[in-house]
């Protein structure tokens, strides 16, 4: 049977109605509270979360989920689509976060903040590590991958590559090739857990000051 038509729920009516929440609730909150100070509120507990659900997501269920049940190559390209949209994401929204809270936090705070701010400080530099790190180590493992296939090897799933094993010690090029992605991958990999270290940190700096009435 043929599916006509639109998704009953796409993604820009799912804005809409969040926005259209937001809305409705400040007509019946007017005077309650700063509208200003309630939406830089807002501004960062969202980009925050989302900073938060993203990288816990990536790092711990999807890569891992992917890696052990999809063949190599077509987890290489999903990565080479999904990762780069991953890194980008999380220098916006770690940037939001850490603007938004800055600019909640100056007020009550002599000078820089920077005690409050170390953790956003921290995620928003690695993110922009990340970002630089990203293409060449997309570009490696395509090359990586162009090598595999004219080998015909590199099918397996997960570590069941014997032939890529065998193709180390034979061929010059495709030995270049891996150490680069393993390099670039473990560098990816550890300013990742500093971007983790730093969403700890600010979780740890919320939970300190906000409170729950």
């Amino acid at each position: 049977m043929a599916i006509t038509g639109r998704y009953l729920f796409t993604q820009p009516e799912t804005i809409l109605a969040i926005l259209s929440v937001v809305a409705i609730y400040f007509t019946f909150h007017l005077g309650a509270e700063s509208t200003s100070d309630v939406l830089l509120k807002m501004i960062h507990f969202t980009s925050f979360s989302v900073y938060v659900g993203m990288s816990f997501w990536v790092t711990f269920v999807a890569g891992l989920a992917m890696y052990r049940i999809i063949p190599r190559h077509l987890f290489s390209q999903v990565q080479s689509v999904l990762f780069p949209k991953f890194v980008r994401y999380c220098m916006i929204f770690s940037s939001f976060s850490l603007i938004s809270y800055y600019l909640l936090v100056k007020s009550t705070s002599n000078g820089l903040p920077l005690k409050k701010l170390s953790g956003l400080i921290i995620s928003v530099l690695g993110s922009v590590l990340s970002c630089i790190l990203i293409n060449p180590l997309v570009d490696a493992i395509a090359r990586r991958n162009e090598v595999e296939k004219a080998e015909k090897v590199g099918q397996g799933i997960g570590n069941d590559n014997e032939g890529c094993k065998k193709l180390l010690d034979t061929n010059e090029q495709y030995a270049t090739l891996y150490n680069r992605v393993v390099k670039l991958h473990g560098a990816s990999a550890l300013v990742n857990l500093i971007c983790l270290v730093g969403i700890t940190l600010h979780l740890l700096v919320l939970s300190y000051n906000v409170k729950i009435e």
